[in-house]
């Protein structure tokens, strides 16, 4: 029996504060995962809110999600809520009697109260993916204001004020969201009752998004006549106006505001309308953090005495005088036992001698037959059930999309060359092949007409991964027999003709405000009378496919296909999964109907299930058995005189060898130590250094994410930029599903060229709605284990958690991660006390910095504990300014060569001047933000300086680009990381065998040693001089494969020149600096 382990350790561990109301215990994985306890003791803490108690006697403060209080003047601290449960933000009832506090206690963000002393717990809100922040008690102690954040992805950053009642648990709306789309957060009512005061988001978003200037206008501080409703603005300006707290007495509003780079405390006077500045001691607040968190800065509050607050500052508590400035610290001790979950982490096997293909993508269903097409590693196979897979063609293109004539002899499909397009073509039954239409556009998904004589065919909008802008996008059909083709209307995701031949029915998507709307619609073979006649208004319902005889739908819920019977009428259906039946309970892939509308297709991995109308229960139609021989280069090569930074501790060897056989380092070490085979290629490298080859623990590589075709290019650019600058092995944990799984394969195959790829495939994203079609419902334990199946049937070993409201979901998630040998990366979510959490529950990896300027002794000591990687990203920073601003600001990285030859787009778009997307490199370096250096110093410098801390604690550290410039940003990342004082062979550690060990790869790359994967850097100049020389790298070795890094011709063993991009045309354009895919996003 599985139970829910964070319920089953809190009543072990804190028995004493059980609620007085049971709260119920969703069935999770096992009784309680791997763990460890941990004993932490500090005095001084991280992110910590204080609260004075009416009589100014006592402090209560949460530090690392427990919450103490202690006597006013300092000393040890009583831990009164602790345990494996998040609990913050304490705050004194009027009358001192009880505490506030926030607990996830039940599985998600929650008001609960206590008698100070921690007994007596009582649940007040019972909000599930609705988290709640901020909570403040009313005058009279009866009722709760929190701010209540939405779940939905259009509300990412959206929040409103509730109140509820503290004896009943109902709540009503206070404050709305503002029409801007953004929140309000930090209530806190008057102490006569009649006025309610918090913080609004005034500003909008700004055109980045991500980018807030601090030290802009971007806050306020309002507040709510209880009595009347009205509304009205107390104090803004330039530097924002946050986080208030009233004086006991009514007369002085404190606040917090941004002046340059110092997070200063005002006061205000409420009658005379007076403003002055205090205190600028205090640590950065998060108002520059375009996510938040729920509170600017930590709760702080005044003593009785209307002079005096306790506030948090350089991880201390300070007793501060609002009428000198001065400050005196109230020490502390605290101690606490942390439980840390053990991480999954499973050993991968790179580089098998062969491999199973289990991305299975297209299928085909052939009339009158139980015979399957279907596109696996690049090229079409047909299999009948039971049988084996042979190819369909002889080709050496890649291709894509079969399609059955209706008497089953004749098979369409489509076939890319990058440098010149698509290619329809026949094969008859006696196997010979006929070209019917070519283009230079992306031609695709083709289907006969019922009486065979007609065939339609589908030219998508150009894209960044495959070209194709040089022909018209729509849908066209033309005779089988030749002849010219016929446009009949806009492009859309796939085609078919109706029973009668008449009309061509296809499906569209298309965006409507925050929204994602897919459609049916229908033309006329002559492109007139358009009729729409199904739509599904939600992102979460897409995918929708009609039935040959258009009496049937099915389509995609929330990753789960759905069947039901379809009646086109006057006006468009829409599509929901209300009454619809759920084809099993795993989802899948590539649904298809057969022929004679009697059944579905659908592929998970390599099995393919078959559904019938009459009976929707899933049965295995077919397996598919196709293996492939891992690439391994013949022959051997030898590394000599150079220099060699092996990752073995602090081993470097000043004149060394290494030799590599195959796609395997067969021998390391001192020149004359090293006897060179005679069959093997040397390579002198004298006044050069050796090192591994680079790990990019968070790198965006996926150019095809977005694009609107089916079809996978012969090369992808994002992948010879990783392997130019150094990046032998990529993780990418925001991707699409099939066709990146397809990439990896077709690269471990030796048919594409590329990193080694470890990749999450299709985000787990708890909020509903995204655009992207990645939400995925974490409801149950049954949820989670259907998500790992679906993985673990694409040969997945990793999955990211990406914004799940509840911390009950993500629990859910590792044990089942943990059940299926699985990974569990995180997303941080710029949430820090998310974050703490995330570390307990044993997350394999935590991506992105912690919000906030400085982390301390506290957070020091947990994760050093833990088991947890962390992998900062430092240039794509969460609260200030990014660090890829200051090294655009620095540098001209549209001026590498390298970039200039395979970077045609960056993740642009974070540019806080509002670059549209995949903006070629000089569009988003030429012009870009000046920052004072300052604002770097309390920005990316001070993660760095922390990412140093954790370091030298023992935490690994992961570089990582975020794919902003492919290949360079990593280099970047390994800079960033060294500005925080980080010695330049630790830096490199974080981009090499750091990542290997998050993955699980440790045993095969990572380090210079014999038996490891060949997967080697030649560098011009020493990065252990200048960590800035990391960019100097002038031969990659992947896999065993040698490649010029400037030109990713292969030298070595088997020399080959690359081939062209598809914007490689060969014009010199007059000589102008330009490339054909700059004039596309």
């Amino acid at each position: 029996m599985k139970v829910a382990w964070l319920g089953l350790v809190l009543a072990l561990a804190l028995a004493p504060c059980a609620s007085s109301a049971p709260v119920s215990a969703e069935p999770s994985s096992p009784a309680s995962p791997p763990y460890g306890d941990v004993n932490i003791t500090v005095s001084e803490g991280t992110w910590m809110s204080v609260d004075v108690s009416p009589d100014g006697k006592t402090i209560a403060f949460d530090l690392l999600n427990d919450i103490y209080v202690m006597p006013a003047t300092g000393g040890e601290a009583q831990l009164v809520h602790g345990g494996p449960a998040m609990q913050r933000s304490p705050r004194f009832s009027p009358d001192g009697e009880r505490l506030l506090y926030l607990s996830d206690e039940d599985g998600a963000d929650n008001i609960w109260t206590s008698r100070v002393d921690g007994a007596d717990a009582r649940q007040i809100s019972r909000e599930t993916t609705l988290a709640v922040t901020g909570p403040a008690w009313s005058v009279d102690g009866e009722s709760v204001a929190a701010a209540r954040m939405f779940d939905s992805a259009d509300k990412l950053h959206a929040s409103e004020l509730r109140l509820y009642d503290v004896a009943t648990g109902d709540d009503e709306q206070l404050v709305a969201a503002p029409a801007n789309g953004e929140n309000v957060h930090e209530p806190a009512f008057g102490r006569d009752g009649r006025w309610l005061y918090y913080t609004e988001k005034v500003s909008a978003p700004t055109a980045s998004v991500v980018y807030v200037d601090a030290n802009h206008i971007n806050y306020a501080i309002k507040r709510r006549d209880l009595r009347t409703g009205s509304v009205e603005e107390v104090v803004k300006g330039f530097g924002s106006a946050t986080s208030p707290v009233v004086s006991p007495d009514g007369r002085k509003l404190a606040f917090l505001r941004r002046v340059k780079t110092d997070t200063v405390l005002f006061l205000y006077d409420l009658e005379t309308r007076e403003q002055w500045p205090v205190f600028a001691g205090l640590d950065r607040d998060d108002q520059a953090d375009f996510l938040g968190q729920g509170l600017y800065y930590p709760q702080y509050d005044w003593f009785p005495d209307n002079r005096y607050l306790a506030i948090w500052a350089g991880g201390k508590i300070l007793r501060l005088d609002t009428e000198t400035g001065e400050t005196e610290e109230i020490p502390f001790t605290a101690s606490a036992t942390h439980r840390l979950a053990k991480p999954p982490r499973v050993a991968q096997d790179l580089a098998p001698e062969e491999f199973r293909a289990r991305i299975i993508r297209q299928l085909a269903w052939a009339p009158g037959s139980d015979r399957v097409s279907f596109n696996a590693l690049g090229r079409i196979w047909s299999q009948p059930a039971g049988g084996a897979p042979t190819r369909l063609t002889a080709g050496d293109l890649p291709e894509f999309d079969p399609a059955y004539s209706p008497d089953g002899t004749r098979v369409a499909f489509v076939d890319w060359k990058d440098d010149r397009g698509g290619t329809l073509k026949v094969r008859d039954s006696s196997g010979d092949v006929r070209a019917l239409v070519e283009s230079a556009g992306i031609l695709r998904a083709p289907a006969f007409s019922p009486d065979g004589k007609r065939i339609l065919y589908i030219i998508a909008e150009g894209d960044r991964c495959l070209g194709g802008h040089r022909a018209r996008p729509g849908i066209y059909w033309t005779d089988v027999s030749g002849g010219p083709s016929h446009y009949v209307g806009p492009t859309a995701l796939e085609a078919a003709f109706s029973p009668d031949g008449t009309r061509i029915w296809f499906s569209t998507e298309g965006y409507a405000g925050h929204d994602l709307v897919s459609q049916v619609e229908s033309l006329r073979l002559d492109g007139t009378d358009h009729r729409v006649h199904a739509r599904a208004s939600h992102a979460d319902v897409n995918e929708l496919k009609v039935s040959p005889d258009l009496k049937w739908i099915a389509f995609r819920h929330e990753q789960q296909y759905y069947l039901e019977p379809f009646a086109p009428g006057a006006e468009p259906v829409e599509i929901t999964p209300d009454g619809a039946n759920p084809l099993g309970h795993l989802g899948g892939y590539e649904l298809t109907w057969a022929p004679d509308s009697s059944a579905v297709l659908w592929a998970l991995g390599p099995t393919v299930y078959r559904s019938a109308v009459s009976d929707v229960s899933p049965v295995v139609h077919t397996k598919i058995e196709l293996t492939a021989e891992a690439d391994v280069p013949s022959g051997a090569l030898a590394f000599v005189n150079g220099r060699i930074i092996t990752m073995r501790g602090d081993e470097v060897i000043e004149r060394g060898t290494v030799v590599v056989r195959g796609n395997r380092i067969q021998a390391v070490g001192p020149a004359a130590a090293i006897d060179v085979p005679a069959d093997a290629k040397v390579i002198d490298i004298s006044g050069k250094t050796v090192m591994p080859g680079l790990v990019d623990m968070h790198g965006h590589v996926d150019n095809c994410y977005y694009s609107s075709s089916g079809l996978t290019p012969e090369k992808q650019p994002t992948q010879y930029a990783d392997l130019a600058y150094g990046v032998t092995t990529n993780y990418d944990p925001y991707t699409s599903e099939l066709a990146t799984y397809a990439t990896r394969e077709m690269t471990m195959a030796g048919m594409m060229t590329g990193p080694r790829a470890i990749d999450s495939g299709m985000v787990v994203y708890g909020r509903t709605g995204k655009v992207d079609k990645v939400y995925i419902p974490i409801e149950s334990q049954a949820d989670a284990d259907a998500l790992m199946a679906r993985k673990q049937a694409l040969g997945g070993t990793i999955v990211k958690s990406y914004r799940q409201p509840m911390r009950r979901q993500r629990q859910q998630i590792i044990d089942a991660g943990r059940d299926a040998g699985i990974m569990v990366d995180v997303e941080g979510e710029s949430h820090f006390y998310n974050n703490v959490t995330m570390i307990l529950d044993g997350h394999t990896n935590l991506q992105h910095n912690m919000p906030l300027e400085n982390i301390y002794d506290d957070v020091v000591q947990l994760m050093a504990a833990s088991d947890v990687a962390h992998t900062p990203t430092l240039i794509v920073l969460f609260g200030e300014l990014m660090g890829e601003n200051y090294l655009y600001q620095h540098t001209r990285a549209w001026e590498d060569p390298k970039a200039r030859r395979f970077v045609q787009l960056t993740t642009s778009g974070y540019s806080p001047l509002g670059a549209p997307y995949g903006a070629p490199p000089h569009v988003r370096g030429m012009t870009t933000i000046h920052a004072a250096d300052e604002l770097y110093d309390i920005g990316f410098r001070a993660a760095a300086r922390s990412m140093k801390a954790l370091d030298d604690a023992g935490v690994v550290i992961n570089a990582g680009s975020h794919g902003q410039v492919t290949g360079l940003a990593l280099h970047w990342e390994m800079w960033l990381l060294a500005e925080g004082g980080m010695s330049n062979h630790r830096v490199l550690r974080t981009a090499t065998i750091n990542g290997a060990r998050t993955l699980g790869l440790d045993g095969q790359i990572g380090t210079v040693a014999p038996g490891k994967l060949a997967d080697l850097l030649v560098l011009d100049r020493n990065p252990l001089e200048d960590i800035r020389n990391s960019n100097s790298v002038r031969y990659t070795l992947a896999n065993g494969r040698l490649y010029d890094s400037v030109t990713m011709d292969e030298i070595g063993n088997h020399p080959r020149e690359r081939e062209p991009f598809f914007w490689e045309t060969g014009r010199d354009f007059n000589g102008i600096d330009w490339e054909p895919a700059w004039a596309h996003q």
